[in-house]
């Protein structure tokens, strides 16, 4: 096949330093220094600008930068963090450079701040556990943020407790209604909107090898990096007569066997419970994923004790966050 004319000459496409993409990538204009002008770039996926000085100065892959910061909130020392870099990824980062992308993403890898301030064990900080409901789930909860999430929520770190060491696993592997294609009448009261989650979501992506790892990698990046994330894969279930009659009318349902399903990610923030599924390509007035999320809540709250007043459901991906408060009658 002919070459395109003048191929060789054609400038190569600059990638984002935040989300690595170059797909995307519009030129705003131009920053006027001594030096001359140079090149202002914008990235319409992560809303990130940047300018050609900064590309050349982005020593190292976000793939690098988010590894060592997820190594740090585990537990390890900055040096043994430099040391474990080193030996996985055989490039050395200097102390000082760790340091600085701590604190340059501090605002939204909020756990550091938390961190410094305790001894973790980066071999019993995370508790993990593979469940065989019909497919494999892999239960997390992150030990030191549910002691601080029971003091405010304390039936809720029992329940956590309670399903990781006891979980009723004959309820989830048999046939039955699912928290995801459960159909019902809801209309979600929308609250305020602001969240990491997509932030957090765009430098998780960063760490996926293969598109079947992207869902699992945001995960474990919330659940080490953001101070609000306290477990992910958190399984639920809902008996018939835990729904009341006046409930079964508003929903527009009524169950005959247990209901079942699996929280993506759960937060604890601003004296509620959060209840988020990561969705890829989520749109605004997505029913289908606000009544997935919504059963969720449904459920928790039963299990827990917990008002549903204390829960607000979202969904989200590495761009949108789309919240609101469930309410049933």
């Amino acid at each position: 096949m002919p070459q395109p004319k003048n191929q060789k000459n054609c400038p190569q496409k600059p990638s984002c330093p935040i989300c690595n993409t170059n797909s995307n990538i519009a030129k705003i204009g131009y920053r006027t220094t001594k030096k001359g002008k140079i090149q202002r770039f914008k990235c319409n996926r992560c809303n990130k600008t940047f300018s050609e000085q900064h590309i050349q100065y982005v020593t190292y892959p976000p793939k690098i930068i988010f590894t060592a910061i997820s190594t740090y909130n585990l537990g390890y020392t900055k040096q043994q963090t430099s040391k474990i870099l080193s030996k996985s990824h055989r490039v050395k980062i200097p102390i000082s450079t760790i340091h600085s992308w701590l604190k340059r993403y501090q605002d939204v890898c909020t756990f550091a701040n938390i961190r410094k301030n305790y001894k973790i064990d980066p071999q019993t900080v995370i508790k993990s556990k593979k469940l065989h409901h019909n497919q494999i789930y892999n239960l997390k909860y992150h030990e030191l943020k549910l002691n601080f999430a029971a003091k405010k929520f304390p039936k809720l770190s029992d329940y956590i407790e309670f399903i990781f060491h006891r979980c009723p696993n004959n309820l989830f592997k048999k046939e039955g209604p699912r928290c995801s294609n459960l159909k019902i009448d809801i209309k979600p009261k929308k609250v305020s909107k602001y969240n990491n989650a997509p932030k957090l979501a765009q430098f998780g992506l960063t760490l996926a090898r293969t598109n079947k790892e992207r869902h699992k990698k945001v995960q474990d990046f919330m659940l080490i990096n953001d101070s609000a994330t306290v477990a992910n894969e958190i399984p639920v279930f809902l008996y018939p007569n835990e729904i009341k009659q006046k409930q079964e009318k508003v929903m527009g349902i009524k169950l005959s066997d247990t209901l079942t399903g699996h929280i993506d990610i759960l937060q604890v923030r601003f004296n509620n419970i959060h209840v988020l599924d990561f969705k890829p390509g989520a749109k605004k007035g997505d029913r289908r994923a606000a009544e997935q999320v919504f059963l969720y809540a449904l459920a928790l709250s039963k299990r827990t004790n917990i008002p549903l007043d204390n829960f607000i459901c979202a969904y989200f991906d590495d761009l949108n966050y789309y919240q609101f408060k469930p309410t049933v009658g």
